[in-house]
């Protein structure tokens, strides 16, 4: 609403348009004290923890003051000082922005941006992921590097790492690196080397996809049969950090897991 009133404000300029902004009050009676629910809304998410300290930190205080400056641009608007009104609002719509991004950063990663653009758009920007990198390389040439960097990795780096990442780490698990896998979460350790079964990270994985418990959680990309399989084969042959593909001698149905080319 904030935004949509700045752009109104903005076609107001034009003659043909000047007419714009005529409902800027009824507006702000309703974005200002929204502003504040949501601003107090985040507060209580901040709560739970799980974020990076620095982003959530200039995340709350832009969050807050994109809430007083609502309610300071619908005090100037109501009191008729409408050039001190609009300086207001342009202000708060800057800073909604600055913090709606950091924000999404949080939520969905700092790549939140360019996690889905086209492939030439992100080769134009010199974009490449995990998963280009695993995709772009045949059977042969996987076989030879580390299974968890070659395989495991970028399969948390796709479906896990942004909730459970150095900017997020939901429940204080990491997987972005073998080191924080192993440190496991609040609760202990995920993995049990040699034992998929009894690992927690499996078991999660396995959980029906209504249960509050089940990773990932509703609404996220679930990792397919395909890469299930692998992660329980991984943890099965001791969860190694560097031996290669090949030297473990993985099963066909792994094999065809595999998401190579």
């Amino acid at each position: 609403m904030i935004v949509a009133l700045a752009s109104l404000e903005l076609a107001a300029l034009l003659p043909r348009f000047k007419h714009a902004a005529a409902s800027a009050g009824f507006i702000l009676a309703l974005a200002a004290p929204l502003a504040v629910v949501t601003a107090g809304c985040g507060w209580l998410l901040s709560l739970g923890g799980g974020y990076d300290a620095q982003l959530l930190e200039w995340h709350k205080w832009l969050g807050t003051a994109t809430a007083a400056g609502s309610v300071l641009t619908a005090i100037l608007f109501w009191r008729g000082k409408f050039s001190a009104y609009r300086i207001s609002l342009f202000a708060t719509a800057g800073v909604l922005m600055a913090a709606g991004h950091l924000g999404g950063s949080l939520t969905h990663g700092s790549d939140y941006l360019t996690q889905y653009a086209p492939a030439p758009l992100k080769k134009l920007l010199g974009i490449q992921t995990a998963k280009q990198n695993l995709t772009s390389r045949s059977l042969a040439e996987l076989q030879q590097q580390p299974v968890f960097a070659g395989v495991i990795e970028p399969l948390f780096e796709n479906k896990c790492v942004h909730c459970h990442g150095a900017e997020k780490s939901k429940a204080g698990l990491r997987l972005d690196s073998f080191a924080a896998l192993q440190d496991g979460s609040d609760d202990g350790p995920v993995l049990k080397a040699g034992d998929a079964a009894q690992s927690p990270l499996i078991q999660r994985l396995l959980m029906p996809t209504d249960s509050d418990d089940h990773m990932p959680p509703a609404g996220k990309p679930q990792l397919s049969t395909g890469e299930i399989t692998l992660l329980k084969w991984w943890v099965n042959a001791g969860a190694p950090a560097t031996n290669a593909l090949g030297q473990l001698a993985a099963p066909p149905e792994v094999l065809a897991a595999l998401p190579v080319r």
